[in-house]
């Protein structure tokens, strides 16, 4: 230990004299607010600092409008796509249990695809586009004629066809401001009742005219069919031979039997699958997409209120459909329209009349609009509503003779 008298004490304070804190301390009153103060611009404070609130949010806005993107900004739409397909594919996993049997409704449900769905909804619009440019055209065509002579216009008898296999006789009629043919045809075998594609082949993917597809094989007569390349569903079956089965619930099915016997399937809610091995089974000669169903043992059907075309009366337009008055005995009516004071084009309901007013007892809507097409002979003989044939992706044929092993 250090001795007592090395220590050092602490001087003891001397009451007498001022603090020391005093004397040191009186510079720093003299320049404190000349050095921390600002300076007073106003004598209130309150403006200078709403000014400089003012300006700093400008400089905010400018700064976040700098930092904008250039390019352009996908839409909300786009952006939940993008995200739901990134999503989808990070947690989508097998289902469990069995695998949905082909074409069920349950497959249609998991194997949604929304491209084809809105590829269909784009093609519908186009042929909405064509039809109203048809009536532009038709309009304007008949104007240009000034007067009906430019019409086509045939006496009866004019239009027939006889030999000890076939015979076809047509009849132009007129009223109401309708003009409309009534063709009535009578077969000895159901084979020379033939469909035929646009390429010759049903997955060729073109289109042609009526005529164009007719003129390779030469029929009688021959109209304008279902346009089944158009829907992409339902069965087909052409010349017994089986073209496609999807399923479908907008159509009603056009049957022809081995026989020659017209009927219809209205229920579309089975498999199509099964549906189409059934008919195959039965030996079914031509199958038909499109409807709805007109005539019904010889009594007017009843027909959908919502529908893939429009049922409603008063709705016109140029038609094409097919009938069956008895075995092999046949009967097609083709409406022109969309020709001021010529032919306006006929509703559902008036076309079923008509069938009726023919006496037939099954009676079946085709494709219709620009489409409606009637050939005989070589020669295109109504007029089509868009001043021209539209090109279509298959035909029904009359054939003169049966082809050499007819169907049993």
């Amino acid at each position: 230990m250090k001795p007592i008298d090395r220590i050092r004490k602490t001087p003891l304070r001397r009451y007498d004299l001022p603090a020391k804190s005093e004397g040191n301390l009186h510079h720093f009153r003299r320049f404190r607010k000349r050095h921390f103060d600002v300076p007073v611009v106003f004598g209130d404070r309150k403006p200078l600092r709403i000014l400089f609130m003012a300006a700093g949010i400008v400089l905010t806005l400018v700064l976040c409008n700098a930092s904008a993107p250039v390019t352009e900004v996908p839409s909300v739409q786009q952006r939940f796509s993008d995200w739901a397909r990134v999503q989808n594919e990070r947690t989508i996993q097998e289902l469990p249990g069995a695998t949905p049997e082909p074409n069920s409704e349950l497959d249609q449900i998991v194997n949604f695809n929304a491209e084809v769905q809105l590829e269909e909804i784009q093609e519908e619009i186009a042929e909405q586009t064509r039809e109203e440019q048809a009536r532009t055209v038709s309009r304007a065509d008949t104007e240009a004629s000034g007067s009906s002579s430019a019409l086509k216009h045939y006496e009866p008898g004019e239009l027939s066809y006889q030999t000890d296999r076939m015979s076809v006789s047509i009849e132009q009629k007129q009223k109401d401001g309708l003009t409309y043919y009534v063709c009535d045809i009578r077969l000895t075998d159901v084979s020379q009742l033939r469909t035929a594609f646009a390429g010759d082949d049903f997955k060729s993917g073109i289109y042609e005219a009526v005529s164009d597809i007719a003129g390779r094989y030469s029929p009688v007569l021959a109209i304008n069919a279902d346009f089944c390349r158009y829907h992409r569903d339902g069965v087909i079956i052409r010349n017994g031979e089986l073209m496609r089965k999807q399923n479908i619930r907008r159509h009603h099915l056009l049957v022809v039997d081995a026989a020659g016997n017209m009927s219809a399937m209205t229920d579309r809610s089975g498999k199509q699958g099964l549906v189409a091995d059934q008919l195959m089974r039965a030996n079914t000669w031509q199958t038909f997409e499109f409807g709805p169903v007109l005539v019904e043992n010889g009594q007017a059907a009843e027909l959908p209120g919502k529908f893939y075309v429009n049922c409603n009366d008063g709705y016109n337009e140029p038609r094409t459909a097919v009938g069956q008055i008895g075995p092999l005995h046949y009967m097609v009516i083709v409406v022109d329209g969309r020709r001021e004071g010529y032919s306006t084009g006929c509703s559902i309901p008036k076309l079923q009349q008509l069938f009726l007013e023919e006496g037939v007892q099954f009676a079946f809507n085709l494709d219709g609009g620009g489409s409606t097409t009637l050939y005989f002979l070589g020669e295109v003989i109504n007029m089509p509503s868009g001043g021209k044939e539209r090109s279509v992706s298959d035909i029904l044929m009359f054939m003169a003779n049966p082809v050499q092993t007819p169907v049993q």
